[in-house]
């Protein structure tokens, strides 16, 4: 059985006291900070369990002012196990299905896309080097060389199976790019991806884009154990 992640007993926890009424459609929660002591856990396992439920619509995060149970709860919401497949994702599920999926992206896009597609996809990847390079966030030219090479692709199943994740991919993102050294490693390797697919090169561009994201999870899951070390 897969031993249960910290954000996913803190997502429980919140649930198990809204459904017991301790806290109530109105209710302000406590902070963060003083979830994280009570619960004896790190913040970013807060932070995550409270970015779920928000998404579910039984949270509502207000900036400056907190943390609340909603007025109107999504019926069944509260009382219901089963969240649904994608909101209970962990990073590590998603990068997973992200290795099984993009690679092959990659090697469509490769034998597939158009001189017009091409082209997107190379002046992407060069303008998120150069939004690296000047130490600017690059967010946006990330998400779009993605969202290019799968529409490369000239499949439509596999373009809207990219674009059903494509909220947690803005997470996943935010999480990696935050570790150290891989914005400069991500911008390099877009411009080899890149620079595969501009060449036909099927073979290439599929190991490129899966020794990419084999980096990410090797990153993340590192990170994640000296959290777990601190917690």
């Amino acid at each position: 059985m897969r031993k249960q992640l910290t954000y996913e007993a803190v997502y429980e926890e919140i649930k198990r006291r809204i459904r017991a009424g301790i806290w109530k459609p109105g209710d302000r929660l406590p902070t963060l900070e003083e979830l994280t002591s009570e619960l004896d856990v790190g913040i970013s396992s807060v932070r995550e369990a409270v970015r779920i439920l928000h998404k579910q619509k039984i949270l509502l995060v207000e900036q400056g002012r907190g943390t609340f149970v909603r007025e109107e709860l999504p019926e069944g919401e509260v009382v219901d196990e089963h969240l649904h497949f994608l909101e209970k994702a962990s990073w590590l599920q998603l990068a997973e299905a992200r290795l099984v999926i993009e690679p092959e992206l990659a090697a469509m896009a490769a034998d597939k896309a158009t001189p017009e597609e091409t082209e997107e996809i190379v002046l992407t990847a060069k303008r998120m080097q150069k939004k690296q390079q000047a130490g600017k966030d690059f967010m946006k030219e990330d998400l779009a060389f993605h969202r290019f090479i799968a529409k490369a692709s000239h499949n439509e199943v596999m373009v809207n199976m990219i674009r059903v994740i494509s909220d947690l991919l803005i997470d996943s993102r935010r999480l990696t790019m935050a570790l150290p050294g891989m914005d400069e490693k991500a911008a390099s390797y877009h411009a080899l991806i890149a620079g595969a697919i501009a060449g036909r090169n099927p073979r290439q561009a599929r190991e490129l884009m899966r020794l990419h994201i084999q980096d990410m999870i090797n990153e993340l899951a590192d990170a994640e154990d000296r959290g777990a070390a601190t917690e």
